[in-house]
């Protein structure tokens, strides 16, 4: 393990399939519990840090909160998380951040305001694959404000 900002081990301990594991492993519903609860403090510890060196972790730790999401406990909590992920430059990450983004948030969101720029961003940007990354977000989460924002960008993709 890497160290964190102060020299002690990261908040965030463990991968997305050792959690898969362990959560496989219990054999009780508390258990179960014990271990979500437990991952996702750790989870909170680490995006409550203000490091550099946890930014290299966000996009695991939003996909582990993703596998929690699927369990049907409440991971609420990265939603800011998911919008940093789709601001990266990072391929890899703003993939992880715009599948966090249709699973985490809803119509009803506040944050769906900040997203709408980024996604504007996206969808004026020169990569294909980015474009359709933010098509796909924009389909699965927009509202009405949303699509009236996004609509002139989205009919220029349509006619070029």
């Amino acid at each position: 393990r890497s160290l964190g900002c102060r020299g002690s081990l990261p908040a965030m301990s463990i991968k997305l399939r050792e959690l898969i594991r362990s959560i496989r492993m219990c054999k009780t519903a508390a258990e179960e519990r014990q271990v979500i609860s437990r991952e996702c403090a750790a989870i909170r510890t680490a995006f409550a840090e203000d490091c550099k060196d946890q930014g290299q972790f966000r996009h695991r730790n939003v996909a582990k909160l993703l596998f929690i999401h699927m369990l049907g406990y409440s991971t609420s909590f990265g939603q800011m998380e998911c919008l940093k992920l789709i601001s990266s430059v990072k391929f890899p990450e703003k993939r992880v951040g715009y599948l966090g983004l249709t699973q985490l948030l809803d119509e009803n969101t506040e944050i769906l305001m900040l997203v709408t720029n980024s996604i504007k961003n996206d969808l004026l940007g020169h990569n294909q694959f980015v474009t359709g990354l933010a098509l796909g977000g924009l389909g699965n989460i927009a509202n009405p404000e949303m699509c009236q924002a996004l609509a002139g960008e989205v009919e220029k993709l349509l006619t070029a």
